[in-house]
């Protein structure tokens, strides 16, 4: 396996695509299924990301330190959410998240959940948002939407998170297919480039078990999708 660095200057188109395969043993395991990204046999079920405080496993595995956290992203978009202490800044960054601050700790992540739920709950603010609202990457950040979550939470102090070398000028074009350009930076998984004073933006999560290959000059109209 290759490793392809998310910097500098950009030239990839992607071709075909296959299941992402699987890791047995900590080998991994090709598949040329069809069905993508992960087929019936490469698909595995991660009790963890669905727990709500009761835990699925046969052996509890979550006996680390764990935070509830409260994320927002631009510009007032909301999430509660529950990641392990060590792996918080990681997590956050992962998401995308612009603003956050942790609500409380607990020693393993059953108890976290279980009062994640209950702060969702009282809060009204849900534990997920989705991909095509985290896509506003150029609006100012609402501190003043912050601020008032954070008068009715006792939470610590936030956090704020950057992503990009220069600011956004403009709202990015969504891209398919090719990744052509010089990167502003990788906010979640989505990879912001900039091309002729335009910028684009791709979905990193398109690559999954995609062939990518250098970009080769052609005549076809470049491919953009609504997000």
């Amino acid at each position: 396996m290759e490793s392809l660095p998310l910097s500098g200057n950009l030239s990839w188109q992607l071709g075909g695509r296959t299941c992402v395969g699987k890791w047995l043993d900590g080998v991994y395991c090709s598949c040329d299924s069809p069905e993508i990204p992960a087929c019936g046999a490469c698909r595995e079920l991660n009790a963890c990301a669905i727990c709500a405080g009761r835990c699925l496993k046969n052996d509890k595995t979550c006996t680390q330190e764990h935070a509830l956290y409260i994320a927002m992203f631009r510009p007032n978009i909301f999430k509660i959410g529950v990641a392990k202490v060590r792996r918080l800044s990681d997590r956050l960054r992962e998401q995308g998240a612009d603003v956050a601050a942790v609500v409380e700790y607990f020693p393993d992540g059953e108890l976290a959940r279980r009062r994640e739920r209950e702060l969702q709950h009282l809060s009204g603010i849900k534990g997920t948002v989705r991909e095509s609202q985290k896509r506003q990457v150029d609006t100012e950040i609402d501190w003043a939407s912050w601020e008032a979550i954070k008068a009715k939470m006792n939470i610590a102090e936030p956090r704020t998170l950057h992503y990009f070398d220069l600011p956004l000028w403009m709202r990015p074009l969504p891209l398919k297919n090719e990744l052509r350009g010089h990167v502003i930076g990788v906010k979640g998984r989505l990879l912001v480039l900039e091309r002729d004073s335009t910028l684009y933006a791709f979905d990193l999560k398109d690559m999954l078990g995609a062939e990518v290959v250098p970009y080769e000059g052609s005549t076809r109209q470049t491919s953009l999708t609504a997000f």
